[in-house]
């Protein structure tokens, strides 16, 4: 039972794999068989029947004239020589017995008044149904019963086409006998193998030409629902791709805006840092030497005192315009991307006063704002980085813009496990560099290595007049 359940779910899992077309041939070509199997029996049937009911008749129309001569008197129910004579002579007919050798006369009462098979003769019996009902006016045409009684009796080893036909009284028109005619089913048989043949080739090929014709159909049906198919999983696919790409340009919309957060504070923090730690204790250092000013009484006193305020004043005025300067973007609405690489470039060595290697294979395209600025911010930012907390030498910005990527680099050195003397410079750092690269859609990198500090970003679709969705 488990074995019959398990091959059964082997044989639908194997259904199930099979595609439209397949399944159409399989189904339809049980089918198909089925029908052509019904179909060629039932006509073969049918039309066997009719021949052989059509073959009776003719025979009977035949022969019965024949026999009604040789039995003139069948009202007497006995024949006398002369008829016997006559139809012994028609039963030697060599051309006659080949196709019909045996012949039996039936009256009424169930007598067989005359039989060419030995022993027939005279005998009395009930009368079969084909004889009844050839009594009755009616053409009876079978096929002989090879296991009934009187088959066995007589011998009989071949089967037999028997054609039953009234013998009807010339004077009256009234059925006086019944003639039992014998025929050799070997030509029938013949016509019937060849009939049967060309029914089921027949049969056969409409069944067929069908077939295909709507194989055709179906195989065109399913090679268009397979293509859909395709179609439909091609675009899940790419819905299911778009959606990941959605969820992640939310989180990462989500980040952003949480970034916009962090980095505000991070500048306000940043400001107030370097405005108290610089300007905001110069100016108590120079508060405090105006104090001394008031009470010096020599006037060298005075002079030395007010000298130290007016440097203090400078110093933190030279901090303050430095703080301005790193928050302050300049304005680069104008600037193709070439002017705005090489003038936060020019910025940066005119405050510091050290020399920056550039190398740049831009060309001077206009570029949309949001880039141009992320370009600006990085280059001046990626700088500071490397001015506060490298060494002042070998500092390089390297920029290119290949296939509409965008690809800008800051490298400087630095000693490894030594601490730089600007090391308490508040910037935004790696993590705003990172923030404004990425909400332009481009991609930043740090390596540190060796020796070598590198800071680097990539943004794609890069174009002039503005830049397209990569």
């Amino acid at each position: 039972m488990i074995d019959l359940l398990g091959r059964r779910k082997e044989w639908e899992q194997r259904w199930d794999g099979l595609g439209l077309s397949q399944k159409f041939v399989a189904a339809g070509a049980a089918f198909t068989v089925a029908a052509m199997l019904l179909c060629g029996l039932i006509t073969t049937t049918v039309m066997t029947d009719n021949i052989v009911q059509r073959r009776g008749a003719a025979i009977a129309i035949g022969t019965s004239y024949i026999i009604s001569s040789a039995v003139p008197d069948l009202d007497q129910g006995a024949l006398d020589d002369t008829a016997r004579e006559r139809l012994d002579a028609l039963m030697a007919d060599e051309v006659f017995a080949t196709q019909f050798p045996y012949l039996d006369l039936w009256l009424p009462d169930g007598t067989i008044i005359y039989s060419n098979s030995p022993g027939a003769t005279g005998r009395q019996m009930a009368l079969p149904a084909p004889v009844s009902k050839a009594m009755a006016g009616d053409v009876v045409v079978e096929f002989s019963d090879i296991d009934s009684p009187d088959h066995l009796q007589r011998g009989f080893a071949d089967d037999f086409v028997e054609v039953y036909f009234p013998i009807r009284d010339k004077e009256t028109g009234e059925v006086a006998a019944v003639a039992e005619l014998r025929e050799i089913t070997r030509p029938l048989e013949e016509a019937l193998w060849t009939l049967t043949i060309a029914t089921w080739a027949t049969v056969a090929v409409v069944s067929i030409v069908v077939m295909l014709g709507l194989f055709g159909i179906v195989a065109e049906g399913s090679r268009t629902i397979e293509r859909q198919q395709r179609t439909l999983s091609k675009r899940l696919k790419l819905t299911h791709a778009r959606s990941a790409h959605l969820r992640q340009l939310k989180e990462d919309a989500v980040r952003a805006s949480r970034s916009v957060t962090e980095l505000t504070d991070l500048h306000l923090r940043t400001v107030g840092t370097d405005l108290h730690d610089g300007p905001a204790q110069t100016i108590s250092f120079a508060m405090l030497k105006l104090e001394q000013v008031r009470r010096a009484s020599k006037a060298v006193e005075r002079s030395s005192a007010v000298a130290e305020v007016e440097d203090a004043l400078s110093g933190a005025l030279r901090e303050i315009r430095a703080i301005a300067m790193d928050f302050v973007l300049p304005d680069i609405a104008d600037l193709n991307l070439l002017q705005v690489i090489e003038h936060a470039v020019s910025q940066h060595m005119r405050r510091t006063g050290l020399t920056v290697s550039v190398d740049t294979r831009v060309e001077p395209v206009h570029v949309e704002p949001e880039v141009a600025i992320c370009v600006f911010r990085f280059i001046q930012e990626g700088l500071n980085n490397a001015f506060h907390h490298g060494l002042p030498e070998g500092q390089t910005a390297v920029a290119s813009l290949q296939g509409g990527v965008l690809k800008l680099s800051i490298s400087n050195y630095y000693i490894p496990g030594e601490r730089s003397t600007h090391a308490n410079h508040q910037g935004l750092g790696l993590y705003g560099l990172r923030a404004r690269v990425q909400s332009v859609g481009g991609s930043f990198t740090f390596v540190q290595e060796n020796g070598q500090t590198r800071l680097e970003m990539w943004l794609r679709g890069v174009t002039a007049g503005g830049r397209d969705d990569y």
